[in-house]
């Protein structure tokens, strides 16, 4: 059947509109591209910790719901700048509405000293040694130990007040996050009441030395009177994985406390591990806000 040309010119016009509006709608349709990784808008400043300066890196909230603010501490012995889990977690956890605070944290405990003096040096050709190959490798003293927590618990005490007072300043929680040693510390500082109790203490492979301390970890867990989410990672120091069973039974029972641990499928060195644990901590934390105020970046709190 053949078309008059008006009737071909008027069906050439719709199948044109018709293309052009299939056109449109696929375009439209397609997802939009995922923002990469959160970039880095950290601002640097110094806080004062017994007359020395002390770097601190803080990011604030890039989202349309601000939560609260997040004191991440690393492991001593690293700084607030630490790439891997600290950093990643700095970086987007801002993304997801929390401001955040990377402390640099205490030094760590200086490596033994094993010269031997020249007084203990044997004389040559007297044949003697006085290792039998079965000694116990030298180790600090308990009463070593005891000191170098001391300092650096009161390194950390200084500095997290000053942070936990600066946080005030922001609307939302009060989280705090350590990473491996320093979990402890913090914990020690708390039970003693000498900072301000978080809405979550986050800690994740924690474990201190010497053993015998290590040995309490999970009583003195079980005298914090708030919220904690404990992260283990199959990675972990032994010290750590060794009381996991221990934390997980103190931290069961006492269910009003609203506590858990959660076990990590892969090791911190991989990236799905480092994903898990911000979703986590972000879970727990906006778990306990009762109704998240909507706040753009550019608004004060």
């Amino acid at each position: 059947m053949l078309l008059s040309p008006r009737l071909a010119l008027k069906w050439l016009g719709t199948m044109s509109w018709l293309m052009a509006l299939l056109y449109s709608n696929m375009v439209s349709s397609k997802a939009a591209p995922l923002p990469p990784l959160a970039a880095d808008n950290q601002q640097p400043s110094q806080i004062q910790i017994d007359g020395k300066g002390v770097l601190v890196l803080t990011r604030e909230w890039q989202y349309r719901l601000h939560r609260g603010s997040v004191i991440i501490i690393p492991p001593p012995g690293t700084d607030a700048r630490a790439q891997g889990l600290p950093g990643y977690l700095a970086r987007q956890l801002s993304v997801l509405g929390w401001s955040t605070f990377s402390l640099t944290p205490p030094p760590a405990a200086p490596k033994l000293n094993f010269t031997t003096s020249v007084a203990a040096v044997n004389e040559a050709g007297n044949g003697q040694m006085h290792d039998t190959g079965n000694q116990l490798t030298r180790q600090r003293s308990d009463g070593d130990w005891q000191q170098l927590q001391q300092r650096q618990q009161h390194y950390l005490q200084q500095g997290l007040a000053q942070l936990q007072t600066s946080a005030q300043a922001f609307t939302g929680k009060q989280l705090l996050v350590a990473i491996g040693p320093s979990g402890p510390l913090l914990m020690q500082l708390l039970q003693q009441q000498q900072l301000q109790a978080p809405d979550l203490l986050v800690l994740i492979n924690p474990y201190t030395e010497p053993t015998a301390a290590n040995d309490k970890l999970a009583a003195l867990l079980g005298q914090l009177a708030f919220p904690v989410l404990d992260i283990q990672s199959p990675d972990a120091n032994p010290a750590s994985l060794g009381t996991r069973q221990q934390r997980l039974q103190v931290l069961e029972s006492h269910p009003e406390r609203h506590s858990r641990q959660q076990l990590l499928a892969l090791d911190l060195t991989q990236q799905s591990a480092y994903e898990r644990c911000l979703q986590l901590i972000n879970q727990m934390g906006s778990a306990m806000l009762p109704a998240p105020a909507l706040m753009s970046p550019n608004q004060q709190p």
